[in-house]
């Protein structure tokens, strides 16, 4: 199925809020679409669903975040609402913990992480303030079996929290970064070869708009001892994560749309896509697909997030266009591929994806939509040259649901911090400010 459309299973409508204005109408008549151009309402922001497990006595589900402060939890089956949660702050992060099936992580533009129990309503099970008044909370991740939190912020600050005792914070790292942290991940290892059971380890991995990336293991008693690398990435950093059968690879996106990749203990760039990448994944779309009946093709113009395909051993990238078309793509040691499109089920920008197993995955963006797809036809032929790519870097040098809890509640957001662009009083449109 490799170059052609994937299968749209699902779509979920999480907010009744998504406007249309005079202004945006004209602007998509002038790009000759007659569907509504999304630039205000109710967006998604991020999505995540529960870690997989063997012999998990609960039900699979998925957690999304809205730009109202909304967090909305659905059961995984049949997209039924299961919680939802509001916070007087936009959501920055959302995350799950590996070693909890029912527990979902946000941080928010407030300073505020909070951790709740998904078989509980209204309030979080637990809840961490930034030590500062003034400080963001930009990014969150889970360490050391749930015990740990690290928490990055716009001060250039990664706090650790003792989820158990939450009155004082563990620790803090403050020396490698001088501009605010857009992302922080432990590193995660499949524990059988799968996508069964993961753990965590105790390496930490940070970014920044600083154009720094940082490798750190926290079991050291200091951040001297911790920090193992310094990435030089030289660009705003605003997606970064793990990827490699053991996670010692480190993939990088940036403000100005490039992808860079790492090993994780050394810090030689190993591949950098360079910033022609967009125009370059425009191409190898536009060649599979240009006697598809549906023929309408779309730039690429923003990069959404890679993703490390455990069954297939390759790293994925998604990128997208302005009115709701994206693809998928092969990152192989020997360049960028198109694997496949996802058409028809978006109308505005694609925000966030989350593999929900091998070959089922959900995307949400500014249309205020949640679209599942399946890839089940689809074959393993990257598997090869992933592999080999790998191996590379590990050498030095269509149903529609509408949510039933939706809510027409308006907040006025504080600030929120997009990646690789500074500074945003509301979650505008990628397509609306630079670099889009």
């Amino acid at each position: 199925m490799n170059g052609t459309d994937l299968s749209l299973s699902r779509t979920l409508v999480t907010s009744f809020n998504p406007k249309t204005t005079t202004a945006s109408q004209q602007q998509a008549s002038e790009h000759g679409n007659t569907d509504e151009y999304f630039e205000e309402g109710d967006w998604v922001l991020c999505v995540t669903s529960s870690p997989h497990s063997n012999g998990a006595t609960s039900s699979p589900w998925i957690g999304c975040a809205l730009s109202n402060g909304e967090i909305q939890v659905y059961d995984q089956t049949k997209l039924h609402p299961l919680q939802t949660y509001n916070h007087d702050a936009l959501i920055t992060d959302l995350v799950c913990d590996v070693s909890n099936p029912h527990a979902l992580i946000a941080s928010a533009a407030d300073g505020t992480v909070a951790i709740f129990d998904i078989r509980q309503s209204n309030q979080p099970a637990c809840q961490v303030k930034l030590p500062r008044p003034e400080e963001e909370a930009l990014s969150v991740s889970m360490g050391f079996d749930g015990g740990i939190a690290a928490v990055g912020s716009n001060k250039g600050k990664i706090h650790f929290f003792d989820v158990r005792d939450t009155r004082s914070v563990l620790g803090t790292y403050n020396q490698a970064h001088t501009n605010e942290i857009t992302r922080v991940r432990f590193q995660t290892l499949s524990a059988s070869g799968g996508m069964s059971t993961t753990i965590t380890t105790p390496i930490l991995l940070s970014a920044a708009e600083d154009g720094l990336a940082c490798v750190y293991d926290t079991s050291k008693p200091s951040e001297e001892a911790a920090i193992q690398n310094i990435l030089a990435v030289q660009s705003p950093v605003r997606e970064i994560g793990f990827f490699g059968p053991q996670s010692e690879a480190v993939y990088c996106l940036t403000g100005s749309e490039s992808l860079l990749l790492y090993h994780k203990d050394d810090s030689v760039c190993r591949k950098d896509f360079g910033p022609d990448l967009r125009q370059y994944l425009s191409q190898q779309m536009a060649l599979p697909i240009a006697n598809n009946k549906n023929n309408s093709i779309a730039s690429m113009e923003y990069l959404v997030d890679c993703h490390w395909d455990v069954a297939r051993q390759e790293l994925q990238l998604l990128a997208g266009s302005a009115h709701g078309d994206a693809g998928i793509f092969h990152v192989g040691e020997m360049g960028i591929s198109f694997q496949n499109r996802l058409h028809g089920g978006h109308r505005g920008a694609v925000r966030a994806w989350k593999s929900l197993s091998s070959e089922v995955f959900v995307t949400v963006g500014e249309d205020a939509r949640m679209c599942e797809w399946s890839r089940v036809s689809s074959n393993l032929s990257g598997s090869t040259s992933a592999s080999t790519f790998s191996s590379a870097l590990r050498t030095k040098p269509p149903e529609v649901l509408v949510s039933s809890n939706v809510t027409n509640k308006r907040r006025n957001p504080t600030p929120l911090s997009r990646p690789g662009g500074g500074k945003l009083r509301r979650p505008r449109s990628r397509m609306s400010a630079a670099p889009y």
